[in-house]
């Protein structure tokens, strides 16, 4: 019978206590009395839900799945109708004669997509045997989900604001003895009784003086229907629309007209400020009204009024005046929140008004910071890596830099173990020194029980977990890896090997070969660690397992270990440097004619410069960190042009409401505070659509890069940084907007003379280009990096990589080796098999040549690469013999034979170099040269072929096949994989193509291309939605000429060009300034590629015309629209 012991702590069982009384309050809820019965439902749900989320958050972090694995199944999350509940639970106590309806379930329809994604956790769940909450479509949605609850939320609390406005005006009504508007709509009298209730309101709010102000505005700013205020108007006063507003401006212009304090105001700003917005209109309306003109009523007072009585005549309303006056309302109204709350109401009014360019704005502006906020995401992602890991400045990597005439000096991070003995013990300032061998570069069999896991790791010396401080979930760092058969492993691992049993002491079988007793577990390795590993063994094990390990550790010679250093607190490096310099040469006759020098390469600089030239760093992948940290702030910078182009392109538009502002004492400071604020507003809104851009984002790219990414949301420092961005682009994007219409003259705005001239368009221009500049630069750097990387892979390789596999040799695999061959041969699941101490796109083992034939006295050692290879090995990769012949198959026979590449003849310039001998520093004796390979591509496409030889062994780490053409792919590996679990049944089978192998050297510059072509799309779409917008604003300017020109006989066609002509010739403009810009930079970027692809015309000419297409594309919609409007229609006011 199995056990479970349940742990509940403090903490957790005051929550389920409270959980409990919360609950107990919501049933009682639920089932109370039937007074105000729906009320209390309503808000039982509201708990319920927030308890159902609380449950859930409390159980993610007690993880109760260790001992019920279905819990995660049950639903907890509603988020998505907390809004609506919230709504109609204050709608039931605001107006409880509002009962629900079945037409409003469509408030609670986003549940069924949220439930939609739970159900579909649970089928990854059962699959995975993971909880919801650790599936991809959990981590995935949720955090979208509950940014869309916090939206839903948000605005149905402002909808109850806006209930509980209304509701309390109902109230005041009622106390103040007039009758509820909500009475029967038949009774005139009822409805002269609400007509004096409506003058009132106009009266006393003013709401006349809003020149925008129309029938539908004012019945919501009344809180009733248009169909009932309608009524109120026509019956209840006999009046229209119109005519019922105009009667208060008018009377609002005569009582300004009789103030002193207006005499410096023209008329027509007195009228624009009491609500007109037409000068023709107002004198209609005045002299219908009045019978006079209004410069006739004004001439009038003057002359009825005395010089010496400056008195108003009458009583005025409560207005905003001229600045030198002192009503007693101006302490009330200027003060800075009233005219804040003026500036965000219009602000919305203008967006709500001009739907169409405030999505361009919104939508452009929040896919611009999307990138830039991704983009800056990933950077930082970037820059953080390894910095988790405490005192992390102190920590280096000992590495050597090696200097010969032929080839420069080169750095390598690999060094010889007498190395680490001479840190740990001769130089002061080191704290602790640890070697290490193959960490994250080779797999191994970890075995307990039927469980089989094949996984990367490495040793380490026992003083590694003191120098990176990884956190241990148990055991202890300073004694794990003492022990010669101990294993440290991770925390997925030893869940994967022990379920949710204690690890600690148990035995784990390595390599089928040695019980290993497990003293630690360290949590999961976050994906910006630099060195990963699943588990680590004791270097001890690799020195009694592996002779030549073990002499090493006196080899000067055997550079093929690396080491990691901790530094004393308070020691610096500069300290250190001088001492540790030339402890390879003092000690290593053998290496001191390639002038080795020893340096330390910060942990911190691991990540991002890990590029070295001459000794040097010379960056890395931070130039590509830095290139597209660039992109980002060029695609937001092309989005806030998108911004300012559309936003000046409407200033006629917004330039009668300058006028009056500055007409009634506004000054320019205060228009550019007004105008930055709209800016800002858009911006938050557009923010908060980039999150939700960002959060659907977020999984692609993670998958594209590499990385696990996610929005820090309960980080202050987050939201901090944030609030500055979105400060300081909503005041980038509205800066040229704010100053531009905040510069129109009163006078010529308000006599309608100004006129939008070439200064104002100029700028506007300008930023076109700047725009499309950006955007077909990065379109060119698109097609050349991709140029560049298929011309890489086009290069010949020297084999065959097309159905050729390789498998990893452990476990029991290399003592029958020979029969695993021959079975798979005459099986004819292969065509043949041979065997290698490295892949055939590596070479692991690298040597000196120390003598060859016509080596001088003078002349410098040669660094090799070496490989140990069956016999069977270049029939099977299908590499060709130049000369001489292969290993006859014997290896006693062979084992003072080797073969070598072209590159190896080339670099030592030896003439007929078969039967030759030469010496290689990895044997005693010289050895013979009995063939000449053609050379084989087995390192770094980038690079010329290094030189290498190749032994003779019947062992080796790789066992490579080639699968028979005739053969189905898929039924061979499963065929194939049943002949190696027969004789490696402790080990799973696993296999890699080689293809797919090569084809991950160009993983960095296919995602350079890949996230470059993203962003150089997203950058033409942000700049496609500025030139709509703008053509839309061209094709209306320009309504009446189009007009005319039809008129005349132009067709549609030529109205098209007309419209078309200008944005083609800025786009053209562009692709001449991006072309070389590109160019210089592209050139640049392909000299660090021994071989590159030329930069041919064709691509800038083909970039050009994409750009020119997609220009015409865009703008053609609203051309022709233009051209197939109606001359009637744009002709009617002529």
């Amino acid at each position: 019978m199995i056990r479970y012991q349940l742990f509940i702590s403090t903490p957790a069982l005051l929550f389920l206590l409270a959980a409990s009384v919360w609950l107990a309050v919501s049933l009682r809820l639920w089932f109370s009395p039937k007074n105000n019965k729906n009320v209390n439902r309503l808000l039982a749900l509201i708990l319920i839900i927030i308890l159902l989320w609380l449950i859930g958050t409390v159980c993610i972090n007690t993880q109760p799945e260790n001992h019920f694995k279905q819990w995660s199944w049950l639903p907890t999350r509603f988020f998505l109708s907390l809004g609506p509940l919230i709504f109609f639970f204050v709608r039931s106590i605001a107006l409880p004669e509002e009962t629900f309806k079945t037409k409003e379930l469509w408030h609670f329809s986003p549940l069924l997509p949220e439930l939609g994604l739970h159900i579909v956790e649970v089928i990854q769940s059962a699959n995975s045997d993971a909880a919801t909450y650790n599936t991809p479509v959990y981590k995935q949605w949720s955090p979208v989900l509950q940014l869309l609850a916090c939206i839903s939320i948000a605005i149905y609390l402002y909808r109850c604001s806006k209930l509980v406005k209304y509701s309390a005006k109902a109230d005041v009504n009622k106390l103040s003895g007039r009758q509820s508007l909500r009475v029967d709509l038949s009774s005139t009298d009822k409805l002269i009784q609400k007509g004096y209730w409506l003058r009132h309101q106009m009266k006393t709010h003013r709401y006349y003086q809003d020149a925008e102000l129309n029938l539908n505005s004012l019945a919501k700013t009344l809180g009733i229907s248009i169909h009932e205020l309608s009524k109120i108007i026509n019956t209840g006063l006999r009046k229209n629309f119109n005519d019922f507003v105009n009667e208060f401006r008018i009377q609002d212009v005569i009582r300004k007209m009789r103030d002193p304090g207006y005499d410096r105001i023209t008329l027509l700003g007195i009228a624009y400020d009491c609500g007109f917005n037409s000068k023709s209109t107002f004198n209609r309306t005045f002299k219908q009204i009045t019978g006079k003109s209004p410069a006739e009523y004004k001439t009038e007072l003057k002359n009825k009024r005395p010089n010496h009585d400056l008195k108003r005549l009458a009583p005025t309303a409560a207005i905003i005046s001229d600045h030198k006056t002192n009503p007693v309302w101006a302490g009330d109204k200027l003060n800075r929140n009233y005219m804040f709350r003026n500036y965000l109401k219009i602000a919305w009014r203008n967006m709500l008004y001009n739907k169409v360019y405030s999505a361009l704005n919104i939508v452009g502006l929040a896919a611009g910071m999307a990138v830039a906020l991704l983009i800056g995401l990933w950077v930082t992602d970037q820059y953080l890596y390894d910095r988790f890991l405490p005192d992390y400045a102190r920590l280096y990597q000992v590495e050597m830099n090696l200097t010969s005439q032929h080839n420069g000096t080169s750095t390598q991070t690999s060094i010889a173990l007498p190395l680490v003995d001479v840190l740990r013990k001769e130089i002061p300032g080191v704290q602790y020194v640890a070697e290490t061998d193959n960490i994250g570069r080779m797999n191994h069999g970890l075995l307990v029980g039927d469980k089989k896991l094949y996984l990367e790791g490495g040793a380490a010396g026992p003083d590694f977990f003191k120098i990176f401080q990884y956190p241990f979930v148990k055991g202890d760092a300073n004694s794990a890896l003492k022990d010669t058969y101990s294993i440290v492993i991770t925390e997925s691992t030893a869940k994967a090997l022990f379920g949710y049993a204690d690890p600690m002491g148990k035995a784990v079988r390595f390599d089928n070969a040695q019980n290993m007793t497990v003293t630690g577990v360290i949590k999961d390795l976050p994906a910006n660690a630099t060195l990963k590993f699943n588990y680590l063994t004791p270097f001890a094990y690799s020195e009694a397992t592996q002779g030549w390990i073990k002499e090493g550790r006196t080899k000067w010679t055997y550079n093929s270990f690396s080491a990691y250093v901790a530094l004393q607190p308070g020691v610096n490096y500069a300290q250190i440097a001088p001492k540790i310099r030339d402890l390879v040469d003092k000690r290593s006759p053998e290496m001191r004619s390639l002038k080795p020098e020893v340096f330390m390469h910060p942990l911190a600089d691991w990540h991002l410069y890990n590029d070295f030239k001459n000794g040097k760093v010379a960056g890395g992948f931070v130039d590509y960190v830095r290139l597209f940290g660039i992109i980002g702030i060029l695609v937001l910078a092309i989005a806030c042009i998108n911004f300012m182009n559309l936003s000046t392109a409407r200033s006629e538009k917004r330039a009668r409401e300058v006028g009056v502002r500055k007409a009634i004492g506004s000054g320019r400071i205060d228009l550019v505070y007004q105008f930055l604020l709209e800016s800002v507003l858009i911006t938050s809104i557009s923010f908060l659509l980039c999150l939700l851009f960002v959060q659907l984002a977020l999984p692609s790219f993670n998958a594209l890069t590499g990385s696990y990414i996610q929005i820090p949301y309960g980080n202050v420092a987050f939201w901090c940084i944030m609030i500055a961005f979105v400060l300081l682009t909503g005041l980038a994007a509205g800066s040229r907007p704010a100053f531009y219409l905040s510069s129109f003259s009163p006078v010529k705005v308000l006599k309608g003379s100004i006129r939008i001239g070439k200064a104002a368009t100029l700028p506007r221009k300008i930023l076109v280009v700047v725009q499309f500049t950006c955007s077909v630069a990065l379109i060119i750097s698109t097609v050349i990096v991709y140029q560049q990387i298929q011309f890489v892979k086009d290069r010949p390789t020297g084999y065959n990589a097309n159905r050729l596999v390789m498998t990893d040799m452990n476990g029991d695999l290399s003592p029958h080796y020979e029969a695993l061959k021959n079975e798979l041969l005459s099986l004819g699941l292969v065509e043949s098999v041979a065997s290698s101490t490295s892949p055939a796109t590596q070479v692991y083992s690298h040597f000196s040549l120390e003598k060859w034939p016509g080596k001088n006295a003078g002349d410098e050692q040669v660094n090799i690469g070496a490989i140990w290879v069956s016999d069977d090995y270049f029939k099977t990769l299908g590499i060709t013999f130049a000369e001489g012949h292969n290993f006859t198959g014997t290896w006693k026979s062979d084992t003072s034979n080797v073969i070598v590449n072209e590159a190896f003849v080339n670099r030592i310039g030896l003439q007929d170099p078969v039967n030759r001998l030469i010496k290689v520093n990895f044997g005693n004796t010289p050895v013979k040269i009995i063939g000449v390979v053609k050379d084989a591509l087995m390192e770094s496409p980038y690079t010329p072929v290094a030189p290498a030889v190749f032994g003779h062994s019947p062992y080796g780490f790789v066992i490579t096949y080639r699968l028979p053409k005739n053969v189905n792919t898929h039924t061979a590996i499963e065929k194939i994989g049943k002949v190696f679990q027969k004789y490696n049944p402790a080990f799973p089978y696993q296999y890699k193509f080689i293809d797919d192998e090569y084809a991950q050297k160009f993983n960095l510059e296919v995602l350079v291309g890949k996230l470059a072509g993203v962003f150089a799309a997203l950058a033409i779409f942000i700049s496609c939605l500025g030139l709509f917008g703008l053509a839309a604003y061209v094709a209306e300017q320009r309504t009446k000429e189009i007009g005319i020109r039809k008129v005349l006989g132009a067709s549609i066609a030529q109205v098209w060009m007309l419209l078309s002509r200008d944005f083609v010739v800025l786009v053209i403009i562009s692709c001449l300034i991006a072309s070389p810009l590109a160019l210089y930079f592209l050139q640049h970027w392909l000299q660090k590629y021994a071989y590159h692809v030329s930069i041919g015309l064709g691509v800038f000419i083909a970039s050009g015309i994409a750009a020119i297409v997609i220009t015409l594309v865009t703008i053609s919609f609203q051309a022709i629209k233009a051209a197939l409007t109606n001359p009637v229609k744009s002709l009617r006011s002529e």
